[in-house]
């Protein structure tokens, strides 16, 4: 794409008008979107982006500028720019770029760019089947496909090179169950940062039926009971965290103070039984990476053990201001986008009891087996999240189904609350936006919050 004597030209013209530190940020991503509705392929559309940013920074001064086209004197065109927001001292050496390796966290087999069109079709296609197959009052079904496939370079005027493949896949399915005039939704999305086997390990089939099935589950539904009392999160859960603890865990809330986790390294911010770690090397997971988008390789970071506090989330501006090393959690939407602090694959670290304990040793509660959409106060951890499925707990028994259930309460309560923890665990891809959107992971175990407030209609 370009040589490192171009990248370095580059940098040094990002710095000849003064700045600390810069960094040049190349990429180029394909990506194929297929939706699928009613039976037939609605839209098939295909795309290429790419570009570079560049970034200097001096003191608490960032200048950012970038360019859509990759060709040298626009880059340098764009570096001066940057340089002029962050003007300061001249600097004109920068060290000699050297590549920083890392073990590969993202391998696969087969990538999309050569994969045909009909073969990608027929993911949708076996998915759909699936969905209607299970049931006449299964009315809708639309599906999306995406798959994604990125390549970077990362260079900076400290001597890091970087380059990286980073490939992406995705299959949402909305499906409709209607009945005696009622209509309740379903909705299931996998994905991870795979070539095209994922689908081997992860059935299209088996993703349309648990759509179908949750759709027609809530057709039986009774609307949901209200007031305080347990709730058992069913694995899976974890996005309930990343929500409304996991932004407070970003250090650039730490640095600006508007986190309710500042200044509590070491105290207890949760019961004996809640581990949080953020870790982008789980193999294939949609919030993990080989570097993170400022060349730093990626890595397992334990922010909460036993329930205390042990450390935030760190890019390179904030790892500075706190005198610690960064995290690898520097991360950007695209190359228009300059780093933020931004969470990969954010979990609650299992337990030592088996699911089903957590739900018998349960008298009365709610089973939150699916999470929907909710809203969040990242500075004060308050939230609210609806239930797209769940179910009454009585003497220690999943029941009947309910509708209309939201979970209201507040992060760092909630953490203190946890009292049972299963020895499980499955993931929630999601995209995740703080200003810009970056695809993560949320991951827990079974867990019962001994109490928290539930809100619907009697």
């Amino acid at each position: 794409m370009f040589t490192r004597d171009e990248l370095s030209q580059v940098l040094r013209e990002a710095l000849s008008r003064g700045g600390d530190f810069a960094d040049l940020y190349i990429e180029k991503t394909l990506t194929t979107t297929i939706v699928f509705s009613e039976g037939k392929v609605e839209s098939v559309k295909y795309g290429v982006d790419q570009g570079a940013g560049v970034r200097v920074l001096r003191g608490d001064q960032t200048g950012y500028a970038y360019c859509e086209e990759l060709d040298v004197p626009l880059l340098v065109k764009a570096a001066r720019t940057a340089g002029e927001i962050a003007r300061g001292p001249a600097r004109d050496k920068i060290a000699k770029l050297s590549v920083r390796s890392s073990i590969n966290h993202v391998p696969f087999a087969l990538s999309m760019l050569d994969v045909k069109e009909n073969r990608k079709v027929s993911i949708v296609e076996r998915a759909d089947s699936a969905a209607r197959s299970v049931d006449p009052r299964i009315t809708q079904v639309k599906h999306r496909y995406e798959d994604s496939f990125k390549t970077f370079v990362l260079a900076n005027s400290e001597g890091v090179f970087v380059t990286d493949e980073l490939p992406m896949v995705w299959l949402s399915i909305d499906t409709v169950a209607s009945e005696n005039g009622k209509r309740r939704p379903g909705y299931i999305r996998i994905s991870g940062r795979s070539g095209f086997e994922f689908f081997k390990e992860n059935s299209p089939e088996d993703a349309g039926r648990k759509a179908a099935i949750q759709a027609l589950v809530m057709l039986e539904s009774s609307p949901a009971p209200v007031g305080e009392m347990p709730v058992v999160l069913a694995s899976g859960g974890g996005v309930i965290f990343h929500e409304a603890v996991g932004h407070g865990l970003e250090a650039d809330g730490i640095k600006k103070k508007t986190s309710m986790f500042t200044g509590m390294l070491g105290h207890k911010v949760g019961s004996d039984l809640v581990t949080v770690v953020d870790d982008g090397t789980i193999a294939n997971l949609r919030g993990s990476y080989n570097f993170d988008d400022e060349g730093v390789p990626s890595q397992r970071n334990v922010l909460i053990e036993n329930g205390i506090l042990k450390g935030y989330m760190n890019d390179l501006l904030t790892a500075e201001y706190l005198k610690v090393e960064p995290t690898g959690n520097g991360r950007r939407e695209s190359y228009r986008h300059y780093p933020l602090v931004r969470m990969s694959n954010t979990l609650l670290a299992p337990g030592i009891l088996e699911p089903q304990e957590v739900i018998e040793a349960t008298e009365k509660g709610i089973y939150a087996k699916e999470l929907g959409g909710g809203e969040v106060d990242t500075a004060s951890g308050d939230f609210t999240f609806g239930l797209r499925e769940g179910y009454l707990i009585e003497k220690g028994r999943i029941t009947s189904p309910i509708l209309g259930a939201t979970l209201i309460g507040n992060g760092p309560e909630v953490m203190k609350r946890i009292d049972m923890v299963g020895n499980d665990i499955s993931y929630w891809p999601g995209t995740c936006g703080k200003g810009q959107w970056v695809p993560v992971t949320s991951g827990a175990p079974t867990l019962r919050i001994s109490r928290i407030t539930i809100g619907g209609r009697e």
